[in-house]
Order: C-alpha cells, then sequence, then structure tokens
C-alpha cells in the first residue's frame, strides 16, 4: 500500500502537553472491518482538524483490511498559519496479522522531520513477545524521556494497531475497550467507553450527518514517562477525548454478506491551552464514496 508524504508540524511548546492525547485520537482513525478473515477491503479517510475555529491539521490515513492481514498509513499536515510557523512532516505505517483475539503488529515505523527535531522509530515483534526498537535519538530528543520497564509493552500494540484493536468489537459493543498502547518509547493505554447516541449535524458541506455514537477516550500513562512530564501533567491533566462513532457498509463479501465498519466522524480534544475537534471529511471504501468533502464535489 502507498504511503503517501504529507507535511506534519506542532502547535506551540505550551500546547504540546496535550498533543499525545489528540494523537491518540487521531490514532483512532482507522476503520475495521467486522469480518477479518473475509476479502480484503481498502479504505481511506480524510479529517480536518480545527482550532479556535481555524484549521489547523489534516489527517489522510490509508487501509487494507482482510484475509488475515492488515495494512496501515497515516499522514498528519499542518495547515494555515501553523503551518507556517511550525514546518514538519509525521509518518506512520504499520502492518500485521487480523486474529481471533484481536490484531498483532508486525512492524510500526514513524518519521517526524520539523521545528521539534528529527525523530523516528523502527519497531517490531520480537519470537519472545517483546519488541525490537531502533529509536532515533535515542534519549528521546525533545520528547521528556523516562525510564522504560520493558515488561510494560509486553502485549501492548503500536498506535496505528491501536485503532483497529478498539473497533473490532463491532456495532454491538462500540467502544467497549482498553487498548495498551506502546510507541517505542512509551507505553499507555486508551480507555474507550460508550457514553450516548448523538444526531450530528454537519458545519459544512463533506461533514458526517446522522446518528452517531459518543464515546470517551482516555489516555493513561504506564511507562516510560519523564518525572518532569507527570509534575506538568498533575498541574494541567489531560482530558478525556471525546469521539463519535458512525456505521457504514462497505460492499458484499463472496458470501454474499454486507460488510460493516465503524468509523470515527467526529474527534473533540480539550485542555487548558488546546482545543480541536476533527471532523471526517472523506470517506470511501474499495472506491466507493461514503462522504465526498467539499474539494471532492466542487463546493
Amino acid at each position: 500500500m502507498a504511503n503517501p508524504s504529507v507535511p506534519s508540524r506542532l502547535p506551540e511548546r505550551r500546547t504540546r502537553r496535550a498533543v499525545p492525547l489528540l494523537f491518540a485520537a487521531l490514532a483512532f482513525a482507522v476503520p475495521a472491518s467486522a469480518t477479518p478473515a473475509g476479502e480484503p477491503a481498502t479504505v481511506d479517510l480524510t479529517y480536518k482538524v480545527y482550532g479556535g475555529g481555524l484549521l489547523i491539521l489534516s489527517l489522510d490515513t490509508k487501509a487494507e483490511l482482510g484475509g488475515g492481514r492488515y495494512k496501515i498509513a497515516s499522514n498528519v499536515a499542518t495547515e494555515g498559519l501553523v503551518d507556517r510557523l511550525f514546518h514538519g512532516r509525521l509518518t506512520s505505517r504499520a502492518h500485521g496479522a487480523l486474529t481471533g483475539t484481536g490484531p498483532q503488529m508486525e512492524r510500526y515505523v514513524q518519521d517526524y522531520k520539523g521545528r521539534f527535531g528529527d525523530r523516528s522509530i523502527d519497531m517490531t515483534l520480537a519470537a519472545d513477545g517483546t519488541y525490537d526498537v531502533e529509536a532515533k535519538p535515542e534519549d528521546g530528543g525533545a520528547i521528556e524521556q523516562g525510564v522504560l520497564d520493558p515488561k510494560a509493552a509486553v502485549g501492548a500494540v503500536d498506535p496505528l494497531t491501536a485503532s483497529i484493536h478498539a473497533v473490532l468489537s463491532g456495532a454491538e459493543r462500540p467502544c467497549a475497550a482498553t487498548v495498551p498502547v506502546f510507541d517505542g518509547r512509551r507505553v499507555y493505554d486508551l480507555d474507550f467507553s460508550m457514553q450516548a447516541t448523538d444526531s450530528l449535524e454537519p458545519r459544512v458541506a463533506g461533514e458526517f450527518a446522522g446518528t452517531a455514537w459518543r464515546c470517551t477516550v482516555v489516555y493513561k500513562p504506564k511507562s516510560g514517562y519523564a518525572r518532569e512530564w507527570h509534575i506538568r501533567r498533575a498541574k494541567d491533566p489531560l482530558k478525556p477525548a471525546t469521539v463519535w462513532l458512525a456505521r457504514f457498509d462497505g460492499a458484499e463479501n463472496g458470501a454474499g454478506e454486507t460488510q460493516s465498519f465503524l468509523l470515527p466522524v467526529r474527534l473533540q480534544i480539550s485542555s487548558a491551552y488546546f482545543d480541536a475537534v476533527a471532523h471526517l471529511t472523506h470517506a470511501s471504501i474499495d472506491g466507493r464514496q461514503l462522504i465526498a468533502s467539499a474539494e471532492d464535489t466542487g463546493d
């Protein structure tokens, strides 16, 4: 699967304390087939992220799911004023197996180049269930890196694979999961819980309209965080993110059954310094458009 290059930049330093939860929520923005052993499906999604009413980020993600395998590529780019102030690029990709107990990552690669220094992660699953990680720089660079307990990462998945893990429960149990995540430097839990059903109205053409499940996502650090990070978090706690999920039907499989997908259609995160809302503006499954952006429609 192609991994298109899209630039990524981050907000000013004081807002970075909210960035881990923002990207944890955005990592959720990858679909999962309700029938992972069926025919492979290709899903293409685009999200637009707004802060203070201004467009600040875009997220493009592509996934191939089915036949017992998955591949994901995710790319983040800043827009507008943030783009001019904080130039950079963030790309991530992962692949692995879809098993009866959930997805299992085999390799995860992330690259960031920009305002806060170049960083990269390349990790693979070892035979004993641990991870072989090559991180540059080793000390985390701009990241406040703490001591990582290798045992804490056993059984965890990478951020992209976590998105599949969280939605494999399907429409019968939306947002009913606690997912352990290892990003190559830190281990944390994403705790999903369903709150209510809402009827969403679009703000502009191309955004989702209809019924969606409203869920909360709590970011819980476990290992690899510096003391300074915990002190800052105590003064400015990370608030739970909110995600709205909607069900979409794809094409029929070989058995004449329709594959269903739970897609995040809206994401919301806030802190004392950073507020952002992400909207799903383009979605297609095997080339069939489910949501068309303003660019797609020419509006």
